[in-house]
């Protein structure tokens, strides 16, 4: 049986994921698990007192939580199981402990919202910042968005060596079969942009690998890799699109977008987010 893990926060936001993970768990026939992970609270030094008392707060999210699976028992019709847990501390680690914890195959989460670019920038996401990390991948939905079933995979491949390795294209392959999809493969390169030959052996080696896998290859010419596949994806009928997100240094978190973060905060569709090194569980 597969796992999917669904960090709750209470938001409308969160709820929205929630339902898109419960109609995506009985699809897979997967059980589901709840994480709720309280903030440490905050010393103020003018009244000598903790903002909230960590006990309290545990156990009101945990009433919260139970009320929140028992509901989706009654209601939803759940294949699989519902469990839940209430941490207090970073989410990010927690998550990561779960994951390695309950094998958790696929996380499943929403997105925060921001007003502004500079605001996504400065202050990104929980989801964003956890597909960097994690070992498992990263389901992320946007606000409002409703589940259906996954018959178009938009993969944004870029030219590098890593991308189309042969352990990250199998994986692709292995998601397409999971949900019986199409796949098109997106190329984004800059306009003028002449292909040489390193990258034309990579794509021969991308079509050779993915040619019993049904699928499509565009190359996009746009300077912007993340409006690129945006503008693709709002023009063609894309259920998710398949990121592979990067690493990058410090300095240029903060004064360089990423894509995967552009893309995760204005796309219309959920975003897989795999890391190279990243593996669909056996159980798929």
């Amino acid at each position: 049986m597969k796992t999917l893990l669904i960090p709750i926060d209470f938001s409308e936001i969160s709820d929205n994921a929630l339902l898109y993970g419960v109609r995506l768990a009985n699809a897979l026939s997967a059980n589901i698990i709840l994480l709720h992970v309280n903030p440490l609270p905050v010393y103020n030094s003018e009244y000598n007192t903790l903002t909230f008392s960590i006990i309290d707060a545990l156990e009101t999210s945990l009433l919260q939580l139970k009320e929140k699976a028992e509901r989706l028992k009654s209601t939803q019709f759940l294949k699989g199981s519902v469990t839940y847990f209430v941490e207090t501390g970073d989410l990010k680690s927690h998550v990561i402990q779960y994951n390695k914890q309950y094998n958790v195959d696929l996380i499943v989460m929403g997105i925060t919202e921001h007003d502004t670019k500079f605001t996504q920038t400065l202050f990104g996401s929980n989801a964003v910042s956890l597909s960097k990390e994690s070992k498992v991948p990263i389901l992320i939905i946007p606000k409002g968005y409703t589940y259906k079933n996954i018959q178009t995979i938009a993969y944004a491949c870029e030219y590098d060596s890593k991308s189309v390795s042969g352990n990250y294209l199998t994986t692709v392959k292995q998601l397409c079969h999971l949900f019986d999809a199409n796949l098109n493969i997106l190329h984004v390169i800059p306009e003028n942009h002449l292909i040489n030959e390193i990258e034309a052996e990579l794509d021969l080696h991308i079509e050779k690998t993915m040619e019993q896998t049904p699928h499509k290859t565009y190359i996009l010419l746009e300077d912007s890799a993340s409006e690129a596949v945006i503008d693709f994806v709002r023009s063609h009928d894309v259920d998710i699109i398949l990121l592979q997100p990067k690493h990058h240094s410090y300095w240029h978190r903060i004064f360089h977008t990423s894509t995967t973060k552009e893309v995760a905060f204005e796309s219309p569709v959920p975003i897989l987010c795999m890391e190279d090194g990243a593996k669909l569980s056996n159980r798929w």
